[in-house]
């Protein structure tokens, strides 16, 4: 099956990983769990963010894609996350019966160090929350998807509504600017102000 493009831009990946890293990598494995370890800690927000086996394990399509490396794919997960540990990518500590997984970096290494320290404990409900999101479109993606391209005066102003509405309020303004096929921002923020001063009950 032909790739038909991306949706969106670029996601941040450290320069490391492809200046340092992705040279010593011989295993299929190791590669694909790494990126998607990555992938799965930028969905989250904050200065302690890990990721724990089940993130991996609940994403069916990435576990899909391990089928094709070993027949069993929990078998080829365990070998990509123990190389990538052994590699130093990323950093596992023990808490409470789980493993979680730290990208080896300032703020993942601090991490770590707080926990053992016990200056912070995870919040498994946080956690829980976050990764029932993590692959929801967020509103760039979707603006972009559904309205046009996002350039830096947009991104911009994607910005400062999410300092004033909520996610589902842009998200759901978006689709309605979409099935009236008025595909623009002036049109979804018109809703959200309309929103915030007249309630949810208005004429959008």
């Amino acid at each position: 099956m032909s790739f038909s493009g991306f949706n969106t831009g670029i996601e941040v990946i450290p320069t490391q990983f492809f200046e340092e890293i992705l040279p010593e990598i011989d295993s299929m494995t190791e590669l694909k769990v790494s990126l998607f370890a990555i992938h799965l800690l930028n969905q989250f927000e904050g200065d302690q963010r890990y990721i724990l086996y089940s993130d991996f394990t609940d994403a069916a399509e990435f576990m899909d894609g391990l089928a094709g490396i070993e027949e069993d794919r929990e078998d080829a997960l365990k070998d990509g996350l123990e190389k990538a540990v052994l590699r130093g990518t990323l950093l596992k500590v023990e808490y409470g019966g789980e493993s979680l997984y730290f990208l080896n970096s300032p703020k993942g290494r601090m991490a770590v160090e707080n926990l053992e320290k016990g200056k912070w404990k995870p919040d498994a409900f946080l956690h829980l929350s976050g990764t029932l999101n993590l692959f929801r479109p967020n509103i760039f993606q979707l603006y972009e998807e559904n309205i046009g391209p996002l350039t830096p005066l947009m991104a911009d102003r994607l910005k400062d509504a999410e300092q004033m509405y909520s996610e589902e309020w842009i998200t759901e303004a978006i689709d309605i600017a979409v099935v009236n096929n008025a595909r623009s921002w002036r049109y979804i923020e018109t809703i959200l102000k309309s929103w915030k001063e007249n309630g949810r009950n208005g004429i959008y």
